[in-house]
């Protein structure tokens, strides 16, 4: 949604789409890197409580697991600042949305107190002018369920952003409720 103007709905609905894709394929990433660094720190803590024979192999080992952890850690980072990113690319493109929504809005009021104005009102301009404040009027009512889509996908990319120390099961509902929205499936 680089502008405010889209040549048709599917253009709409296509960059809404590609931008849930995104989120989608970010929170996935994020859940694995997030799964390994459970896996990880689960492993570190039986590491330090039960100790082996060895001392020395013992403490190198736990050095690389909390090497390791801390690369996970890096990677989830990475992933929500990513989403942040996306997240706030949505929000500007909502607001776009919104403001085009209102142009249509304002322009259908026009339209209609132009027809009010008219003598003649069964004649075929006015059917014309009728066509077209209804399709204007389906096409505002189609964008506004387009930005409502656009809305819940900020919301959840919004909880993957900031999720401190979210779970990879949390994570993983996250995802499935982007799934759910009609628009990405």
């Amino acid at each position: 949604m680089s502008g405010t103007e889209y040549s048709d709905r599917q253009e709409l609905e296509a960059e809404i789409k590609d931008s849930g894709k995104k989120i989608e394929s970010l929170g996935e990433e994020q859940k694995d890197h997030q799964e390994d660094l459970e896996s990880l720190q689960e492993k570190l803590q039986i590491l330090k409580r039960s100790k082996g024979i060895y001392t020395e192999s013992d403490s190198k080992l736990v050095q690389k697991i909390e090497v390791a952890v801390q690369a996970r850690e890096t990677s989830v980072e990475t992933c929500k600042e990513k989403i942040g990113e996306v997240k706030n690319q949505m929000e500007s493109k909502l607001e776009n949305l919104k403001q085009s929504i209102n142009k249509v809005d304002t322009r259908i009021a026009q339209m209609e107190n132009l027809l009010d104005s008219l003598n003649h009102k069964s004649d075929q301009v006015t059917v014309n002018i009728n066509n077209e404040i209804q399709q204007q009027k389906d096409d505002s009512e189609d964008a506004k369920e387009k930005g409502d889509s656009l809305k819940e996908i900020i919301q959840i990319a919004g909880g993957l952003a900031t999720g401190a120390g979210v779970a990879a099961g949390g994570i993983a509902q996250l995802l499935m409720s982007l799934q759910s929205i009609g628009i990405i499936r």
